[in-house]
């Protein structure tokens, strides 16, 4: 499975992955879990770039609505930081087809350790 980050900065991010036979799942549609994935990789490199020193954070809270299947072509996560703070960080990732579907919808929360030279 491999996700192509197109575009991260300034609080967005956006990655690619093709729908291919290995994240398939029985019934031929891209796999919930390889979209949950996506959502998590996609939001973690957009609040990464939002934060002032890189942190990428530790997921405490991942939620994802599926609206459609994806069966062939490539889907595209974008991502969107709603709030990064000192310790806490929230994004919004749509996961979307070629044709602009709406497939899936996710929301994370991430706890931002704070760095040991920091204490």
């Amino acid at each position: 499975m491999a996700f192509r980050a197109v575009e991260v900065g300034g609080g967005r991010a956006s990655f690619e992955c093709d729908v291919t036979d290995d994240v398939r799942n029985r019934m031929g549609s891209l796999h919930g879990g390889v979209i949950a994935t996506l959502v998590d990789d996609a939001g973690t490199a957009a609040i990464a770039s939002a934060d002032t020193e890189g942190r990428f954070g530790v997921t405490t809270d991942l939620n994802v609505s599926y609206f459609a299947a994806a069966l062939e072509g490539t889907v595209t996560a974008r991502a969107q930081v709603l709030k990064s703070g000192r310790t806490l960080a929230f994004v919004t990732v749509d996961v979307i087809d070629a044709n602009g579907r709406l497939l899936a919808q996710g929301r994370m929360t991430k706890f931002m350790p704070v760095p040991a030279r920091a204490r």
